[in-house]
């Protein structure tokens, strides 16, 4: 995922509090609005971790691989795999 597409889920899940609160009902609209941002954020954080522990594993394998027995393009092989989409 790009920092724009991660930008955009964070805005849309704001925009979504605030038309949904109602500042007359709600005790304090920007907690109400810092919790939804705080939220999208480990949304968006957990993954960004995914993908890092993706990559991670990707490198593992990489590593494991004889240079006797595989070439590049098993490497290559790895790193193309379809893996976790975000």
């Amino acid at each position: 995922m790009n920092k724009d597409q991660a930008y955009h889920q964070i805005a849309l899940a704001c925009l979504k509090t605030l038309r949904e609160s109602n500042a007359g009902e709600s005790k304090d609209a920007a907690q109400e609005l810092y919790d939804t941002i705080d939220q999208a954020f480990q949304g968006q954080f957990a993954l960004v971790l995914a993908e890092l522990e993706d990559s991670k594993q990707r490198l593992n394998l990489i590593n494991q691989l004889d240079p006797q027995r595989h070439s590049l393009a098993d490497a290559q092989a790895i790193i193309n795999a379809n893996g976790t989409a975000h």
